[in-house]
Order: C-alpha cells, then structure tokens, then sequence
C-alpha cells in the first residue's frame, strides 16, 4: 500500500508532500498537477523495475521551468504488512549534457538501510542490515533494476513497485491479438489481451471475472481465445442470442465490441485482479465512456474492497456520482494552481454547505478544502 510520495521539481510539483488512504480521490480544474503525480509513480516503476533507464523516462523539459536547479527529488513510502519501505531517488542533469543520470538512490525498511548509492558507489546490505557489497555504479539505471534477487527484502520491494498500476483506458487503444502472456498491463491498457491471458492462468479468476461480466454486460457468456496465423491468438467475446427463435451463439473480436463494453471490461479486470494480487489501482478518469447506471456497481464494489483492506485505489475525476459517493467520507484531495505557480493539495472537508452534494459545492466554487 503506497503511504506518501514527494516530488521536488517535476513539472509544476514542488516541495510536493501526499498521504494517501485505502482510497484516494484527486479533483481539481485541468492542469492543476492530478495526473503529474500518477506520470511520476508510472515513472519510478518503470526506472525500478527495468522497463527504461533514467535519461528516458527524465527529461531536462521536465523540471519546473521557473526554478534553476538541476536536481528533481523523489520519495516513496510503501506500507507491506507490517514494514514500511522508504525509496528516494535524485535525478540529476549535467550544465553542459542533456542526459539525466542518478544522483542518489536509497531504500530502507523501517529506518533500517538497504541500499545506498551516491554519485559514484553503490552500498548493498545484506537481509539482517548489516553492510554487504560495494561497487562502482555509473547512474545511467537504478541500482535496484540492477541488482541480482540476492536480497529479499530490496526484492519484495521490487515486488511492491511493480504492483503499481497507473492507468488510462483508450478503448481505441485496446487490441485483441496476442503472442505472449504479460504479468502486467501497460498505462494504456492497450497490451489487454496479453494481460488477460497472463490472468487467465488462474481459473478461479476466470470464473470470478465471467460470474462479474455475466450481472453488467447483457448476453455475455465467455472469453476465449482464437488461434490465428503466426502464432498470434485473437481474444473473442462469446455472446448468447436469438436467432429465428432458436437460441444462439455470437462471437465477436474483442476490438469489435463497443467503446463502453471495452471500458467496463478493462475496470473488472482491473478490480478482481488487484483484489487477488494486492495492486494499488491508479485510474485517471475510469467513468469516461460510460453511464451512470454502468459505472455506479464497479464503484461501489471498489469502495468496499478498499474499505476491507483487499485493495488500494488512487482515482482522477470529474464525475459527479462519483465525487458524491466517494467524499461520504473523507478521502478526497483538491488541487489547484495558477499559472507558473506550483501545485497545491489540501484534504477536501465535506461541510454541509445549505445541503448541496460535494459535486455542486464544486461547481459553484463553495468548496472548504
């Protein structure tokens, strides 16, 4: 479970300092830094994980434009049962060289040290904290991506980064071919079929996805996957139907299903797989593309899961329904900003406000944050 994160100048975050709850609701006008951090926690997975090296995922583009200094700051606190891990990473750019590299890195579980780099030398400690390996490191990467899983504790944390999903459905996006299972889906959901077929390993997903999509979409039936030429497999959606009184079966590619059928697909996998592997869901947006009637049963089954310690969810939107749900209790965070000026976030207090829902204290600029 992600407990706070820091950002010092990435955009328009500065001096930038979260706590996060089981759930978290992020609102505010456009460009008011919501969706900077979820670019941020997509970034540090994909720098610790191994999925890029520093110069590219950090650009010199990327530091606040009003400030000078050559130096972006990044703190992680992840809760996992009953430790917390601390990560800091510095991302430096040269006066002379474009290129980012890594200043310092350091992770620690409960205060006590697991890795330390500084400029020049990377310190590994060994599982009981004592001090371990020492060796040169240049900072192109992470030191964690580079390390072989010698340590279990730097490996779990690993683990934990990797359970991070930030996401943003593009129904558009969403293609239904694949040639290998993916552990993990990509930010833009559009490596679905892959993931699916990762997840489908587990049968008891299966059937808990199906008994889910069987309540929301009419007539679904099945997934199943069609083999294709070059050892490609087509993700297909089984549906019932009638034909000439007689009852039928109709298969439809996954591409060919509607833009809110795709969305409202994406969303329960998203939910039944974090409830069984623990990610922490960060959604920018999940009601687009779909009706009130269509988005209100994932909401409230997301809010319970978190509210029962099975999940973890960070979500963006301007959607009325879900604001008024969401904010019955306090979990929601505004954020605001003026031009060339940095983001600014304070916990949203709900005071009854002549009985309007939170979503029309908004609207009308009301709002206590």
């Amino acid at each position: 479970m992600l407990k706070r994160i820091y950002v010092d100048n990435y955009k328009c975050l500065v001096k930038f300092d979260l706590k996060f709850d089981a759930i978290n609701l992020f609102l505010g006008a456009n460009g008011s830094g919501k969706s900077t951090v979820f670019e941020v926690l997509q970034k540090l997975r994909s720098v610790v994980n191994g999925d890029s090296r520093v110069n590219e995922e950090f650009k010199p583009e990327s530091r606040t434009r009003w400030q000078s200094s050559l130096l972006q700051s990044f703190e992680l606190e992840i809760a996992d049962n009953d430790k917390t891990y601390r990560y800091e990473l510095g991302v430096e750019y040269g006066k002379n060289v474009d290129a980012a590299r890594v200043k310092h890195e350091r992770l620690w579980l409960d205060d006590q040290p697991l890795l330390k780099f500084e400029g020049q030398e990377a310190h590994i400690y060994k599982d009981d904290f004592s001090e371990g390996t020492k060796f040169p490191f240049d900072g192109s990467r992470s030191v964690i991506e580079f390390l072989p899983l010698f340590n279990q504790w730097i490996t779990q944390f690993k683990l934990r980064m990797n359970e991070i999903l930030v996401v943003q459905i593009v129904p558009g996006l969403l293609g239904d071919a694949t040639n290998k299972a993916e552990a993990y889906p990509s930010r833009w959901m559009d490596n679905y079929s892959s993931w699916y077929q990762f997840l489908s390993r587990d049968q008891s997903w299966v059937v808990e996805l199906t008994n889910r999509l069987l309540e929301v979409l009419p007539g679904f039936e099945n997934f199943r996957f069609v083999r294709e030429i070059d050892n490609f497999e087509i993700l297909v959606a089984v549906f019932s139907g009638q034909d000439g009184g007689q009852g039928a079966k109709r298969e439809y590619r996954f591409a060919e299903l509607s833009d809110g059928q795709r969305a409202l697909i994406v969303l329960y996998t998203l939910l039944i797989a974090a409830q069984k592997e623990n990610y922490v869901l960060c959604i920018d947006e999940p009601e687009n593309f779909l009706a009130l009637p269509e988005i209100q049963p994932w909401l409230i089954q997301l809010y319970d899961s978190c509210s029962e310690g099975k999940t973890q969810a960070l979500l963006i939107s301007h959607h009325p329904e879900l604001i008024n749900y969401l904010l019955a209790s306090p979990i929601g965070y505004w954020f605001e900003r003026e031009a060339n000026t940095p983001a600014l976030v304070n916990q949203i207090v709900a005071e009854s406000n002549g009985g309007l829902p939170v979503s029309e204290l908004i609207a009308r600029g009301w709002l206590n944050a």
